[in-house]
């Protein structure tokens, strides 16, 4: 055996739970505390929903800049723990930028539906999200920052949390759903919901399924729904 078939065999291919633990803190930390703050900020009447979306493109950058770092640090980690990164299918090829479109426009259509039984109508939630605005006055700050945060969040959930033995993901999906809710409550609780639960849960299901698990058009859906908006129906009623 070759010093190299070696290497490869030490490979570490599933993650432990003391894993996604650290990982957790090193990439939503922060978020989730600045989410919860914020939602409390809510409920005491400080802030308002419609407050906590507005981001200038200084926010934009300044997001990218902290959540590159916390993308390096947690890379290091894996490249420490010898992670075999080759588990994750990441191609960029045609048939994944055409997948994306369907896979977004199914999670936007979840999440009408779970407005409209929410007895809530999208103009009171970020969904969709200011397409109008976007073309009219938005920069592109707005466009490089999605396009990093759909890479950023479904590496994690997606290939992070889905890295552990089959056993294992009876747990680390729930805490995968449970994370990406936590960080999604500065939007309000049926908002939060309905993202970190609905449409988690949507994207795994999709995910587990699918033949060649290339998060590619995992990445771009995601990314689509942060620039316009995760929702389809309010822009025709």
């Amino acid at each position: 055996m070759t010093a190299v078939n070696r290497l490869n065999q030490e490979r570490l291919k599933h993650l432990a739970g003391f894993d996604i633990l650290i990982l957790t803190i090193i990439f939503w930390g922060e978020g989730i505390y600045n989410s919860t703050y914020a939602y409390l900020m809510l409920l005491n009447g400080s802030k308002s929903i419609e407050g906590n979306l507005m981001f200038s493109a200084a926010d934009n950058y300044k997001a990218l800049v902290n959540q590159a770092i916390f993308l390096l640090i947690g890379l290091v980690y894996l490249w420490l723990r010898r992670f075999d990164f080759k588990s994750w299918n990441i191609r960029l090829k045609p048939g994944a930028v055409i997948l994306c479109l369907p896979l977004f426009l199914g999670g936007a259509l979840l999440m009408d539906i779970w407005i409209m039984l929410s007895g809530l109508f999208a103009s009171t939630l970020p969904f969709p999200g200011p397409v109008s605005a976007f073309f009219g006055t938005e920069t592109v700050s707005s466009v490089i920052y999605a396009l990093f945060n759909g890479v950023y969040e479904e590496l994690f959930f997606l290939g992070i949390c889905l890295s552990v033995k089959p056993a294992d993901k009876k747990w680390a999906v729930p805490i995968s759903l449970l994370v990406r809710f936590s960080f999604h409550t500065y939007q309000g609780m049926l908002s939060a919901f309905g993202i970190g639960f609905l449409f988690g849960l949507y994207l795994y299901v999709i995910y587990t399924r699918s033949k060649e698990k290339n998060l590619v058009p995992f990445f771009l859906a995601h990314a689509i729904g942060d620039v316009i908006g995760l929702g389809v129906l309010g822009y025709i009623l």
